[in-house]
């Protein structure tokens, strides 16, 4: 049997180097790879020369496998490869015990519970993910909600 994760994998060479750092990065952390299935394929260009490869898999890992231990979380995100806290954060938030909601009394697993008072709250949007939060110590890559992004007019 399989669970399925999600990442995303970058690399300035081109798109099948993005694919096969991201499955590396999964092997090194001890998952057993079966398949993958491409999600999303995006860039950038800088100046008129190409930037940055982007690719969102789903990747199938073995469901009898154990995840790493949660505290090596604290060294980098398994999905973005950025810092992420003792807690994790949203990309791949560490679970604990049940934890009820200040905003709803709801009891969830992990960070990525939203209720209706929640979203009212939203101020960050992920740039690298698109995940949002309330704060941005919770994202890998934070821009306030509202910010100007240079290139792109508002609405």
């Amino acid at each position: 049997m399989f669970r399925m994760i999600e990442i995303v994998g970058s690399s300035p060479a081109g798109f099948s180097e993005a694919v096969k750092g991201a499955i590396a990065q999964v092997v090194a952390s001890g998952e057993t790879v079966h398949f993958f299935e491409v999600v999303e394929e995006r860039g950038s260009v800088h100046g008129g020369k190409f930037g940055e490869f982007q690719v969102k898999l789903k990747v199938a890992v073995d469901v009898s496998h154990k995840s790493a231990p949660e505290k090596q979380l604290t060294g980098g995100c398994p999905t973005c490869l950025q810092p992420a806290g003792e807690a994790g954060h949203l990309c791949a938030p560490i679970s604990g015990k049940d934890k009820k909601c200040d905003w709803c009394g709801s009891i969830f697993p992990d960070a990525r519970h939203l209720c209706n008072e929640k979203v009212k709250e939203l101020a960050y949007i992920c740039n690298t993910c698109g995940r949002t939060a309330v704060k941005a110590e919770h994202l890998c890559n934070p821009l306030k909600i509202g910010t100007p992004v240079k290139g792109i007019k508002p609405a």
